[in-house]
């Protein structure tokens, strides 16, 4: 079957998206809102407003973290709905993602914390003590993140052996396609390996470098693969921020604290 109208009807899904995605303005504008209900008030009028939607400004920290999960989660479902079937399971290997820390711990044999429970993803794989539920591992297609599996990734950390995983699951393609997604590869692999040896002050400036290679590989690649996974990329950037801007104030709000 002909993947080409699919990829096409996709590529203008993400474009609609991709245009009502905040833009620098909208973050150096909410920047200046001190407290957790002031920055939600102002981000309901920028292209944030479906994201910050679940939350208020009584929202606790692992509410938020959980919810910035699920919107990651969501959009990772709508383009795996949107594109062509043979690239569903590589979308849907992304959208574990936002979760590989708390796998890590998993995987690890540790326990992870109460609230955990309530996780739409995590709840799936943990018994009533916290800890890893080996058949809901395997059931959830989880196998690959285990050094025990393939002695292959054995020595690999569990980010590498994700993304060693989620290039098992491109479907095969030649040329131009696997060129692209190499090259997508190696720009988030260049992008990690300079944020790991960057100094903190420089963490969010790394973000909006990568953030902008992205969004002009999205633009340079109509209509292939490729775009699929930059997009999510960008939106997965975009989440990562608001994370950290609406927990920094659930957190730090001192208005919160003497309520």
């Amino acid at each position: 079957m002909n993947a080409g109208p699919r990829l096409a009807y996709a590529q203008a899904r993400l474009q609609a998206r991709l245009s009502r995605l905040p833009i620098a303005a909208d973050w150096q504008r909410l920047s200046g809102a001190r407290t957790l209900a002031a920055y939600l008030e102002e981000a309901r009028v920028t292209g944030l407003i479906d994201w910050v939607r679940p939350f208020s400004g009584l929202s606790q920290a692992h509410e938020i973290d959980r919810g910035c999960r699920a919107l990651a989660l969501e959009t990772a479902m709508t383009v795996a709905d949107w594109s062509p079937a043979r690239w569903r399971a590589a979308i849907e290997w992304v959208a574990w993602l936002p979760w590989l820390p708390q796998l890590e711990h998993l995987a690890r044999g540790e326990t992870l914390p109460d609230w955990s429970a309530l996780d739409v993803r995590l709840r799936g794989l943990i018994g009533e003590d916290g800890a890893l539920d080996p058949q809901a591992w395997e059931t959830s297609g989880l196998a690959a993140l285990s050094a025990e599996t393939d002695a292959r990734v054995a020595s690999l950390a569990l980010g590498a052996r994700w993304q060693t995983a989620w290039r098992e699951r491109w479907p095969s393609c030649r040329g131009r396609c696997r060129r692209d997604l190499d090259g997508f590869s190696r720009l988030i692999q260049a992008h990690l390996e300079r944020f790991r040896d960057a100094p903190c002050a420089s963490a969010w400036e790394l973000r909006e470098a990568l953030r902008d290679d992205l969004r002009a590989s999205l633009h340079q690649h109509p209509v292939q693969p490729v775009a699929l996974f930059a997009y999510l990329a960008i939106v997965f950037l975009d989440l990562e921020r608001l994370r950290a801007a609406l927990l920094s104030r659930a957190v730090f709000d001192t208005e919160r604290l003497d309520s």
